[in-house]
């Protein structure tokens, strides 16, 4: 309607009828006159509350940050590094699988033999001359036609289990498929292998698992003087991994790839010689402790930068500077949970040691941290032991609802969890925050509706102002006109 009400306008000005105001500009000026310091007023707040929302969510992000640092110091496998070297890896490489099994030291390994898998060679016994020959293809028949059973036979010798491979169909192909579709549960597979640079003559080879548990025998429809029937060859037999371990001989497994021989530690050997021994040497580190406690310095550290610039002057090229000033007491509450944890005390604090600056750690002046690296070096070098409990409890995986006592970097996770979590303060200020936005927001709907309700009624009144000033310009152009009439009548 207001927008009709404005082309109406301007259409009667540009037909120069009635007074010739703009009735519609005339009656925004004067509506707006009337609104625009509290639609004005409003819309501050609004952008004052989205700024200040802005500024919560970095302040928050600063937290978490600061709170990601110290998960780094909550495992008592992650403070203490282990790596694993082969001095040959030409013989044996090796891999670390557990930092906590692993124990420092040297290793001395000797490789008698590698495990390895029975491998059978099945051909066909042609009854004539020569005895045993290839197959002429993967779909020739060894039995007229009629299906074949067999048996597969696993295990270390006076302990096998066995496996019936009724119904098979009699070509080469038939035999592979069986076995195969049996992989999972005996370990076998079966190929068929061309034995000639071209033409078609096949054999077909049978491998297992490595490791005397896992040897193997096909047997059944082998021995028959009829023609096309199977003959079968074990060029290898199984045998298992033989190693001498720091002087402890004869130690056997079944795979070539061990991980109890040394804890800890996957072995993958690649070469038996029973003259030559190879160290495998564990070492251990504690440069991820130290990694992870400067990175909780600087993290903390950011944060009292970030809190400064959060409630510091304002700048009109950055938005987030100053955005939290006038919550300065709120951000002053974070602040003060986070200065006290330096000092807060371990439940697990051990042989002295139950703070943080009780391993170097200290407040400088503007209440940033640092790393006294003297004070550092010389609590590691004895007491190592005793700052991993006091800051892990001696766990691993803790959490916040572990019913034993935490070590130190949780339960400052925990307190951080307080004040940026989802029941934290911040979080609650957050919330009450955008609970004035959408109430202001709500305002300025109102406002700017009762805006456009003034312009109305304004134009409303103009418009029959108009009439009558149109109504009276028209009466004096007809009393003109009239009178005009009559001095030419008089001539």
């Amino acid at each position: 309607m207001a927008a009709d009400a404005a082309i109406g306008s301007k259409i009667t000005q540009a037909l120069k009828a009635g007074s010739g105001v703009d009735i519609n500009e005339l009656s925004t000026n004067l509506a707006e006159a009337e609104s625009m310091s509290g639609i004005n007023a409003v819309t501050k707040k609004i952008e004052s509350s989205r700024v200040a929302l802005s500024g919560m969510g970095v302040l928050k992000a600063g937290v978490l940050t600061l709170k990601n640092s110290f998960e780094a110091l909550e495992d008592k496998d992650t403070l203490l590094t282990k790596a694993v070297f082969s001095q040959n890896t030409n013989r044996i490489s090796a891999q670390l699988t557990s930092g906590s099994l692993a124990i420092a030291g040297t290793n001395q390994l000797t490789v008698y033999t590698l495990a390895r898998s029975t491998q059978q060679v099945i051909q066909r016994f042609t009854g004539a001359s020569p005895a045993i020959a290839d197959f002429t293809s993967l779909t020739q028949q060894l039995n007229g036609g009629t299906a074949i059973n067999y048996t597969l036979v696993i295990g270390a010798p006076g302990d096998t289990t066995s496996t019936a491979i009724n119904g098979v169909a009699d070509t080469p192909q038939g035999l592979i498929d069986a076995i195969n579709t049996r992989t999972s549960t005996t370990g076998i597979t079966a190929k068929a292998v061309n034995m000639a640079a071209t033409g078609g003559t096949f054999r077909i080879f049978l491998s297992g698992k490595t490791g005397i548990i896992n040897r193997f025998d096909l047997t059944g429809h082998q021995t028959s003087n009829t023609t096309n029937h199977l003959s079968k060859a074990t060029p290898k037999s199984a045998v298992d991994l033989k190693v001498s371990l720091n002087g402890t001989t004869d130690i056997f497994r079944s795979t070539n790839s061990p991980t109890d021989v040394i804890e800890g530690v996957q072995l993958n050997i690649k070469a038996a010689n029973n003259t030559a021994t190879t160290n495998i040497i564990v070492s251990e580190s504690t440069e991820s402790l130290k990694t992870a406690l400067d990175s909780v310095i600087a993290s903390y550290n950011d944060f009292l930068t970030l809190a400064d610039y959060l409630t510091g002057e304002s700048d009109e090229e950055d938005e987030l500077a100053g955005s939290l000033s006038k919550e300065k007491s709120n951000v002053n509450l974070a602040m003060n949970a986070l200065r006290g944890t330096i000092n807060q005390v371990s439940a697990t604090a051990s042989n002295g040691f139950s703070t943080l600056r009780d391993i170097g750690i200290s407040t400088k002046l503007g209440g940033k941290l640092s790393l006294n690296l003297t004070d550092y070096a010389a609590a590691l070098k004895s007491n190592f032991a005793d700052i991993r409990t006091m800051l892990t409890g001696d766990t691993n995986g803790q959490n916040a609802f572990s019913t034993q006592d935490h070590g130190l970097a949780l339960d400052i996770g925990i307190l951080m969890e307080a004040v940026a979590g989802d029941a934290g303060a911040i979080k609650q200020k957050e919330t009450s925050t955008i609970a004035k936005k959408v109430k202001y927001e709500e305002q300025l709907v109102k406002l700017n509706e009762r805006l456009e309700g003034i312009k109305a009624r304004y134009m409303k009144q103009f418009a029959a102002m108009e009439s009558l000033v149109q109504r009276s310009k028209n009466t004096g152009e007809y009393l003109t006109s009239q009178f005009e009439a009559m001095q030419n009548s008089n001539r």
